[in-house]
């Protein structure tokens, strides 16, 4: 049962006052339950537990003998510690060491209110229900921040709470949809899967989710339209959307702005230093999907609200002169502390009658699934998928862009020598190399706001809102081992540009890229005689059979294995191509990456031995 807005923040306040409550009881044996009922998030230090990491520690108990170093940390009493739960001064323990985040309350991925709500407390709690925190890099970071130590008395009693999982009552998923982290659910599928269909399955659609999954009856909601420049506000029910709006259906490809972030994790830096991505999902390849969208055009209810939407397109208005340059979204799901997630997208996006922005109440043909923002959602064609907010509540027309974290924070591009635990300002008027303390110091605050306002607030140089060219092989899959009975390999997967820019070619090779080929590619006549040039927003598939060479087939001749390396290269319509390699574009957020996707074949010339090959890296995969 959904319950309102107002019901839902007096939860909040119930669990706030708990939170506050506990921490009155940590001096007490019983444990103590908090009862968080609503949302949570996920950031790098308040995430979860991917299944594909390349280091990952398990919760342990508390140390009984803490390293020596450790143990000549000054003794911090329980109730000093709970003294420092504001931003001004905000502690934290964990397994017994004091740690002073203040200056991190800013930076941290997860959300500043997220970590303030277990300010005076113990992490552990929280770790074990957002598990990411266990990753080997973690940790390390937070040693920058040890002040002191508890008593093992005082430890036993700040840890001695329960954390109750907000994400309990989320939707089962498909078991094809690989998790890549739990809490909250992010999972992409196995991308041998999506060359099966043009239109990616529901329950194959990769799910990015930033905060629990909201449960809203279709009768209980509702959509707030509000804003400069919008003389009508208006509050539209589902019903309303139906019957005043024709629908209009759009093909979309949507992309995780961070997809293939574990590319740039644990990575040598050209100066020897380790590269290390604080944010999460750390996504492998698979969040990549395509859908037919289907909903209420949103220049549609503007128009409705008495926004001339016409006039603005066709430039008889400026749109910029009267306030309105963007277009805010706010959704119904929310953190512990009840910020709601929210995103934005310049106006003109919005205002193009050829823009396809939706409000969108159907995937697929079906009604839209809870994962992906049941009852109706933000729909922005050639956007990344971070723009399209899910359980759309809110629509703001704004002069400024979103300033929740998920616009103006999380998802912003750097230059290759910064990093999130570099370094930072030292007080000479130049720009350090770390993330960490956020606009806490003065230098990057100065870089972040001139990059925010350099444009006269049109749209931030720094935000991710469309993405570059991709392409991804998809079959054969990683580790697959093939019999030496065939001429040729036969190559399939997925390849598209954001922006409606649309793919004009993809090359391919088994050699690692010292012979390219064009291959074949797919659209269905219907998606390729409704698309228009700059507007091309759903992705392509392609094909292609290549032979082996004479000498490939010489050596499978001989009994002896071939070694493949397996690449594409997308080239979208503005003739842009995919870099070969991601080192000239690390970034410390880890998002818009599109380096060519390598896949290593076998080729086994003994048919028996590929197919026990074949299922023993089936199995392991």
């Amino acid at each position: 049962m959904f319950l309102s807005r107002q019901a839902l923040r007096m939860m909040f306040k119930a669990a706030a006052a708990n939170v506050r409550t506990a921490k009155g009881l940590l001096d007490k044996s019983a444990p103590f339950v908090i009862p968080i009922t609503a949302a949570a998030t996920g950031g790098a230090l308040l995430a979860s537990n991917p299944t594909m990491m390349k280091t990952i520690s398990k919760p342990q108990p508390l140390a009984k003998n803490p390293p020596a170093k450790d143990t000549q940390l000054p003794l911090i009493t329980l109730k000093d510690l709970q003294k420092h739960t504001e931003l001004s001064s905000l502690w934290v323990t964990y397994k017994g060491i004091v740690y002073d985040v203040t200056d991190f309350t800013l930076g941290h991925p997860g959300g500043t209110d997220r970590l303030q709500m277990a300010g005076g407390m113990d992490l552990e709690p929280y770790f074990n229900v957002y598990t990411e925190h266990y990753r080997g890099h973690i940790l390390p970071f937070m040693q920058r921040f040890k002040i002191g130590r508890l008593s093992d008395a005082d430890a036993a009693k700040a840890r001695n709470f329960e954390f109750t999982n907000p994400y309990a009552d989320d939707p089962q998923r498909h078991p094809d949809l690989l998790h890549c982290t739990t809490h909250p659910f992010n999972g992409e599928p196995r991308i041998e899967r999506l060359t099966e269909n043009y239109y990616t399955p529901n329950e194959l659609h990769y799910v990015r989710n930033h905060l629990p999954v909201p449960d809203i009856d279709d009768d209980d909601w509702e959509l707030e339209v509000s804003g400069t420049g919008v003389p009508k506000p208006q509050t539209f029910s589902l019903k309303d959307l139906k019957k005043l709006f024709k629908k209009d259906e759009v093909v979309n490809c949507y992309q995780c702005a961070g997809n293939r972030r574990e590319d740039f994790h644990g990575n040598q830096g050209p100066d020897g230093d380790e590269q290390l991505i604080y944010i999460s999902p750390h996504w492998v390849v698979g969040a990549f999907s395509n859908a037919k969208w289907g909903g209420a055009r949103m220049r549609d209810i503007l128009a409705h609200c008495g926004v001339d939407v016409d006039s603005m397109a066709l430039g008889k208005i400026d749109p910029h002169t009267k306030g309105m340059k963007h277009v805010q979204f706010e959704g119904y799901d929310e953190t512990e502390t009840g910020i709601t997630y929210g995103s934005s997208v310049p106006i003109d996006k919005v205002l193009d009658p050829h823009g396809g922005c939706l409000v969108a109440y159907e995937m697929n043909g079906v009604p839209v699934p809870p994962d992906h923002g049941k009852p109706a959602r933000a729909m922005i064609p050639g956007h990344a998928g971070c723009r399209s907010c899910k359980w759309l509540n809110k629509i703001i027309v704004s002069d400024i862009e979103s300033k929740k974290p998920w616009q103006d924070k999380s998802y912003l591009g750097f230059a290759p020598d910064m990093r999130f635990e570099g370094k930072m300002s030292t007080g000479d008027g130049q720009m350090g190399k770390g993330l960490w303390k956020w606009s806490k110091d003065p230098e990057l605050k100065k870089y972040l706001d001139h990059q925010q306002n350099v444009t006269h607030g049109h749209l931030g140089r720094a935000i991710c809102q469309i993405q570059p060219v991709t392409s991804i092989i998809c079959n054969p899959a990683q580790a697959t081992c093939l019999d030496g009975s065939r001429d040729f390999v036969e190559v399939k997967g997925c390849a598209h540009s954001w922006g409606g820019s649309g793919i004009n070619r993809v090359d391919v090779s088994i050699d690692g890229g010292k012979n390219w080929t064009a291959a074949d590619l797919y659209k269905p006549e219907d998606v390729l005689k409704k698309e228009r040039f700059g507007k091309m927003f759903g992705w392509t598939l392609f094909s292609k059979k290549i032979p082996l060479t004479p000498n490939m087939k010489a050596q499978l001749a001989s009994g002896r294995r071939v070694y493949l390396e397996l690449v594409s290269k997308g080239v979208d319509s503005h003739f842009n191509v995919q870099p070969e390699h991601m080192h000239a574009y690390y970034n410390a957020r880890g998002v818009v990456i599109n380096h060519m996707y390598r896949v290593p074949v076998v080729v086994d010339p003994n048919e028996y031995r590929a197919k026990r090959k074949q299922e023993e890296l089936q199995k392991a995969r």
